[in-house]
């Protein structure tokens, strides 16, 4: 009798779980208790006017991002404290995290942990002891181990020898690891700069999977500097991870966005050097993915005309087009042709699509601008399987 009774439940036991991993840059969420390490800005009842209320009004906004965006593991950077993270954890309501990972043991702010989850093992790793160490923070999603490395790297005022630094012990921690993510504000674009900026996050990319790559390349943007969007928060996957396909995401509602879409930051007359105003949130956006606990069966692509594109509904596709010729290239993308002399516009893809070169292309994602549909998303390895005569 046992027997069959577990066979009846057996199917509830092999179901998947999905989960949904975030990280998120609340920007400088001090105390109000004046501890020698705070920002000029950010002393307790100073003339720049952080105080309790201050405090009081910056959690609230906080604490409303946190649970729109729902997500059953959060990391957030730049807390100042044990306390300040309780507190914003009480402000959830009924959506407060029962397992809290936190250390605190460097001065001024750091990277913490909320989960839905058990956190079952966790350490800090100190790369440079004038900067924020890296975490690793071991969770247990229903028999599923994962480990979550939290980052939160110097910033592009320090050289990039250290923010090499950092990328290579970060290596070194997971590389014997199957199941883990690489998640937080890691002060490096996915785009390489003439200087080197961003080198240090391709270093870590090699053989893992940054979802940023499963998001338009257009609207890849977390932070904005004097209206320059980048990249800098990341979520970082192995292989072996089941990323669903499509569920990467930048969190950014109309309330988190000023009129030319970039973050509403906290604000502080007189560009940061003045007093706080109570209104505002953070200069980045949250970045959110989410996986599955077994292993996810992989849908095949279906072999379509530029022509099935056209008159498609969805946004989120997946389309193989063959024999594909480039007949236009500009600064912002590309033009493309089927052989029924059909076009469509590629908007800025991953790579580089040479004029009058013949590709397959793996089309993922739609959109339509000025009324006329254009493809804002090629799977990454599409720029590679070109036609040879």
């Amino acid at each position: 009798m046992i027997r069959y009774l577990l066979l009846l439940f057996l199917p509830l036991f092999l179901s998947a779980v999905e989960f949904k991993v975030a990280s998120y840059n609340v920007e400088n969420l001090f105390d109000t208790k004046n501890s020698g390490y705070e920002y000029k800005e950010y002393i307790p009842n100073s003339k720049s006017g952080w105080n309790e209320k201050m405090l009081s009004i910056k959690i609230k906004n906080i604490a409303r991002v946190i649970k729109d965006i729902d997500a059953d593991i959060i990391s957030l950077q730049e807390l100042e404290n044990k306390e300040v993270l309780k507190r914003l954890n009480l402000a959830l309501g009924s959506k407060k995290y029962p397992f809290v990972y936190s250390d605190f043991k460097t001065r001024s702010i750091d990277s913490v942990l909320l989960s839905r989850y058990p956190i079952k093992s966790h350490k800090a790793y100190v790369v440079n002891p004038r900067f924020r160490p890296i975490h690793k923070v071991g969770v247990e999603i229903e028999g599923l181990h994962v480990e979550l490395f939290l980052n939160h790297w110097p910033s592009y005022s320090h050289s990039l020898k250290i923010s090499m630094e950092f990328a290579k012990k970060l290596k070194m921690l997971y590389k014997n690891e199957k199941n883990f993510i690489l998640l937080g504000d890691f002060n490096s674009p996915l785009v390489v700069d003439k200087k080197g900026w961003g080198k240090s996050v391709q270093y870590v990319i090699k053989d893992n999977f940054n979802l940023w790559y499963d998001y338009p390349k257009f609207f890849r943007y977390s932070h904005v500097f004097y209206r320059n969007k980048n990249a800098l928060d990341h979520i970082i996957s192995s292989k072996n991870m089941n990323y669903i396909d499509g569920s990467f995401g930048v969190f950014k509602p109309k309330y988190l966005q000023n009129r030319y879409k970039q973050p509403k930051r906290w604000l502080i007359s007189k560009k940061g050097k003045g007093q706080h105003q109570g209104v505002g949130y953070s200069d980045h956006f949250a970045i959110y993915a989410t996986f599955s606990t077994k292993k996810l069966k992989k849908k095949m692509p279906t072999v379509a005309t530029i022509q099935t594109l056209l008159k498609s509904n969805k946004t989120r596709v997946n389309y193989i087009l063959k024999d594909i010729m480039v007949i236009n290239v500009n600064k912002y993308g590309t033009t493309i042709e089927d052989k029924n002399r059909d076009k469509i516009y590629v908007l800025k893809p991953d790579c580089q699509l040479k004029l009058g070169e013949v590709y397959t292309l793996h089309v993922k994602q739609l959109a339509t601008y000025k009324g006329k549909k254009e493809i804002v998303l090629l799977d990454f390895n599409s720029c590679l399987d070109r036609m040879v005569d």
